[in-house]
């Protein structure tokens, strides 16, 4: 395998995750066709026509697709014991007591924002800037998609939505913005999760909702994690939106 073979393999499993990197290796194996489409390419993965372009030249460069397969599903165990070994776990508060050993919300908010290369994922109950208190979180978010940072946002309501949609439209990279919210299946069901999860790798589960008050001046409690489980929470957020369980904000 050669470097920008190497190179590729890396970016397709990273952006695909486990679930979806074995998925698509059963669907090679089934297709007994030699000329796979950027169509079925997109079906099987999902994935956006650039990086489905980027497989599909992979696919091609291969003379054996089993060869393919098999460097795929070694790549996917590289990258699944790195993130084990590398796992660290931190507290995060906000209250009288964060300091020296206790991260502050806000601060990691912004730090997992600021430091973002490919990605971030936010859920949360509800979004609010009374007195323009989340003023910093939306300029670290407005600075992330100027990289070329996607910015995926789950909401429990329209509202909280519409109100970070109406701070944003004016800004040139706001197609790298992607609003959800909430569509359950089941009765009195709602989004209560807060969560922000950086680049598959980094993830923080919080008590804070998306507010001033929360990140400031509360007491919220959560926990800063790096390792596996953040690819595990991503990939559930994205079969959320794959079931149609949360659905896009036009």
């Amino acid at each position: 395998m050669n470097v920008k073979q190497n190179n590729s393999l890396k970016v397709i499993c990273e952006k695909l995750g486990d679930n979806k990197i074995n998925f698509l290796i059963n669907k090679l194996q089934e297709s007994k066709k030699q000329d796979i489409t950027i169509f079925e390419i997109q079906e099987w993965t999902r994935l956006p026509v650039d990086y489905s372009n980027e497989f599909l030249e992979l696919l091609n460069s291969f003379q054996c697709m089993e060869t393919l397969c098999i460097a795929m599903e070694m790549q996917n165990k590289i990258e699944t014991k790195k993130l084990e070994y590398n796992q660290q776990t931190k507290l995060i508060m906000t209250g009288p007591l964060s300091g020296k050993n206790i991260g502050h919300t806000l601060g990691n908010y912004k730090s997992l924002i600021e430091n973002a290369k490919k990605e971030i994922i936010l859920v949360g109950y509800v979004f609010n800037n009374i007195h323009n208190q989340m003023d910093s979180i939306v300029e670290s978010l407005l600075s992330a998609t100027s990289r070329g940072v996607s910015v995926k946002i789950f909401f429990e309501k329209g509202k909280s939505s519409n109100s970070l949609r109406d701070i944003w439209k004016n800004n040139k990279n706001s197609k790298l913005l992607e609003l959800y919210v909430y569509k359950p299946k089941e009765k009195n069901s709602v989004l209560h999760a807060k969560s922000i999860i950086q680049d598959n790798y980094s993830i923080l589960v919080t008590s804070a909702n998306m507010t001033g008050s929360a990140m400031t001046k509360n007491i919220e409690l959560g926990i800063l994690y790096e390792g596996k489980l953040a690819s595990e929470a991503r990939k559930m957020f994205i079969n959320l939106i794959d079931e149609g369980y949360v659905i896009p904000v036009p």
